[in-house]
């Protein structure tokens, strides 16, 4: 009997890219389907959408359900029975072997409790020093071979738990109040505390980063851009570290990434990289200008999730 595999979708505002990426994955359905007694179930849950991305998934032939409060409650709506859950953004693309290296791993290996594919950027759209930099970190991974966390852009789980509105409340109560964390409301980023949780958990050979396949995702193209990414991850990373000092140590532990791939990297792509610590330094700086400025008062809590619209095309 072939096992029923939920693949959840979520989605906000995507709906110019959501298309190419359900063709993908339709592809990456079958070519799994193909090799394992596995009949994966898609579902794309669409997260305080006001766009035209419900139309996109009809038009894929998607079952959809609607969602409140973010990216991880639009995960918790999608959760069904199955041996494990896929999980996938809406604005990257899969090659076609990717949900069956996926699969097959969770199905062979039960000591993994995530698995998820290396991660690529699609091509530039933009031809400046700043995106063909950013290009370049992106698609040599940071320089870095160390994968003590994994990417939410797509991922095999067999235990997805997140906290609850509640249990954020709760432990809320118990911190001096902040305008910029917002200490009480829901996580909108999953894998800060999905990896340090399972790492906790299980150590960090419970995370596999399989050998076949790949997501190809856009990066952002400009500084803008490159901020307004760099600060949610950061605000998401500081407030978890706030309202869960239990998962400090596994973060401590495993959560820096040492340039060990930079030393043979060429020349062209060593320029690349010290461009992008130049603009990676604004964004430091920025970040920590904002952070006074909301918590002295002087400018309004920062949107949890900012729109990259760049990220947002097929």
């Amino acid at each position: 009997m072939s096992a029923s595999i939920p693949l959840t979708v979520t989605a906000r505002n995507e709906e110019k890219a959501l298309g190419a990426c359900l063709a993908s994955l339709q592809r990456a359905r079958a070519f799994a389907e193909a090799r394992l007694p596995i009949r994966i179930a898609p579902l794309v849950v669409l997260d305080d959408c006001s766009d035209g991305t419900a139309a996109a998934a009809a038009a894929a032939g998607v079952p959809v359900v609607i969602s409140r409060g973010g990216k991880v409650e639009a995960q918790r709506r999608g959760l069904r029975p199955g041996p494990f859950q896929l999980f996938c953004d809406a604005d990257v693309q899969v090659a076609e072997e990717t949900l069956w290296a996926l699969c097959k791993v969770m199905r062979e290996e039960p000591g993994v409790a995530v698995a998820f594919p290396p991660k690529q950027p699609l091509p530039l759209r933009r031809h400046t020093p700043l995106a063909w930099a950013l290009h370049v970190y992106n698609a040599r991974r940071g320089f870095s071979s160390q994968r003590s966390w994994f990417s939410a852009k797509l991922f095999a789980i067999r235990s997805w738990a997140m906290p609850t509105g509640a249990e954020m409340a709760e432990r809320a109560r118990h911190l001096p109040p902040s305008r910029f964390y917002d200490l009480a409301a829901a996580l909108r980023v999953d894998d800060i505390y999905l990896s340090r949780s399972h790492v906790a958990a299980h150590g960090v050979g419970a995370l596999r980063e399989t050998t076949d396949g790949a997501v190809h995702f856009r990066a952002p193209e400009t500084w803008r851009g490159m901020y307004r990414y760099y600060r949610r991850m950061r605000r998401e990373l500081e407030r978890t570290e706030l309202l869960f000092p239990e998962l400090r140590a596994a973060g401590a532990q495993h959560g820096s990434r040492p340039l060990d791939l930079l030393a043979r990297a060429s020349a062209t792509e060593r320029g690349a990289f010290l461009l992008f610590q130049v603009a990676l330094g604004g964004c430091r700086l920025a970040y920590r200008l904002d952070r006074a400025w909301v918590e002295l008062g002087i400018a309004p809590p920062p949107d949890a999730w900012p729109a990259i619209t760049e990220t947002k095309l097929p």
